[in-house]
């Protein structure tokens, strides 16, 4: 059989119907890992080879507020160990609906950095927030300044994926107070329609908004297009939120109670309903319809993401079923996460102080490419450079060796990614038009 028939049919092999869990089981044994299906794929130019790097090391460096899991870890994962305790927990911040994870799975990224990355909204406003700092008109220049990218982010283009993946995407959306971000409460809408629209896009059409408070609620069923679902998960701390969504999805997607859950004191000494002075808790649909909708048991993968990040992936289902089939109980998909710098470009005509300003004074230095996200590489020469922090440098010393990424109509992005507050940055090697040849197999 030739190399690329081979590639296709493990492919195939590993993403066909869902089993039922004692069928998988019974087979976990047969299923070719995610090193073997790379080895297959290098065999043959014209599949697409992609490389995963295993990822090693510290949650906060692998951490990219995002994660695609075969529902199979979820259900895996015990009760006490996704427990509503956490939720009354001292750090227990946003960040945990995927650290939790981060910390009980093997972990994988994409070693071609195009081919799955989330760009960050929020750090191109908080680039802005930066910016405007030391000027005397400084409200007045940052409301115009993000004015201006609300525009770009709503003429954003988005590619629509051939095949779309049997997944529930789920993200958490806070819009009615500071929250834990610098993000302005104008924006977030904005954020929160662009990040659905690309995943209805890309990967799935089954999308589920976790909201914190009754406003919300409303706001999210009107301001962006048909929701599967609706997690409404209150009294907690919005900062919990993250936290709070995925113990929900693990309920859901196990068929756990969720409707008459408590919710548990620090010490775990008191408790109360979870739905104590609200409406209700958990699927707005099954309070509506008196009954679950069937994805949330049928669906074969979960995708997580933070409401402000704009989902890029080639190709889902094949590299979902090479990176998570082999081991659906236990590996975690992660994308990479790419930071969007604002540019004199995408402000011209006026703006004038915004301009002057050291931020974009810098980053207009940096020479800019074009980039055709369909056919371009941007690789890591290792799973440590894919991964770690290891291999960061300064913002200064990557603009002298590298230039920035830019697609027709998109934000401008660093070839890479690493510590966002350090401004540090680990590269990857950015060649045009390498006609869907994935980085090289080592």
């Amino acid at each position: 059989m030739p190399a690329r028939q081979q590639a296709t049919a493990l492919v195939r092999g590993s993403s066909g119907t869902r089993a039922t869990a004692r069928s998988r089981s019974e087979t976990s044994s047969m299923r070719p890992t995610p090193a073997l299906l790379a080895l297959v794929l290098c065999a043959s130019i014209q599949a697409r080879p992609w490389q995963l790097a295993h990822c090693r090391g510290p949650k906060q460096a692998k951490y990219s507020a995002a994660w695609l899991a075969d529902t199979d870890l979820l259900r895996a994962l015990p009760e006490s160990y996704l427990n509503t305790s956490r939720l009354f927990k001292r750090g227990t911040m946003m960040e945990a609906a995927s650290f939790l994870l981060l910390e009980k799975t093997q972990t994988f990224k994409t070693r071609d950095f195009l081919d799955f990355y989330v760009e960050h909204l929020s750090w191109y406003e908080r680039r802005l927030i930066v910016a405007t700092n030391p000027l005397d008109q400084r409200e007045k220049v940052l409301g115009a300044a993000r004015r201006a990218l609300a525009t770009k982010i709503e003429e954003m283009p988005t590619i629509r994926a051939q095949r779309l993946l049997d997944a529930v995407a789920v993200m958490p959306f806070y819009g009615q107070g500071q929250g834990q971000g610098p993000s302005s409460v104008g924006l977030r809408g904005i954020y929160l329609n662009a990040t659905l629209s690309s995943v209805r896009a890309a990967l799935t059409r089954t999308v589920v908004v976790a909201v914190h408070n009754e406003q919300d609620l409303e706001f999210v069923e009107t301001c962006c297009g048909p929701l599967a679902d609706v997690l409404h998960l209150p009294n907690i701390r919005p900062e919990k939120l993250g936290a709070a969504a995925l113990i929900a999805v693990h309920r859901l997607v196990a068929g756990l109670p969720l409707h008459d859950a408590l919710l548990y004191s620090r010490d775990e000494t008191r408790a109360r309903r979870w739905d104590h002075k609200a409406p209700f808790v958990g699927s707005r649909r099954r309070h509506q319809n008196g009954e679950l909708p069937a994805f949330w048991r049928a669906s074969k993968y979960v995708y997580y993401t933070e409401s402000d990040q704009i989902l890029r992936i080639r190709s889902g289902k094949a590299l979902a079923a090479m990176a998570l089939d082999s081991a659906p109980a236990a590996a975690l998909l992660v994308p990479h996460r790419a930071v969007p710098l604002p540019t004199p470009d995408d402000f011209a005509g006026g703006h004038t102080a915004l301009l002057a300003t050291e931020e974009l004074r810098f980053n207009g230095g940096w020479g800019a490419a074009p980039l055709d996200a369909a056919r371009d590489a941007c690789c890591f020469p290792s799973d440590s450079h894919a991964c770690l922090h290891t291999h960061v440098q300064s913002r200064e010393v990557l603009r002298a060796s590298t230039k920035l990424l830019r697609a027709t109509g998109a934000l401008s992005l660093i070839p890479g990614e690493g510590n966002f507050l350090r401004m540090e940055y680990r590269a990857c090697a950015h060649e045009p038009d390498e006609g869907g040849r994935a980085c090289a197999c080592v």
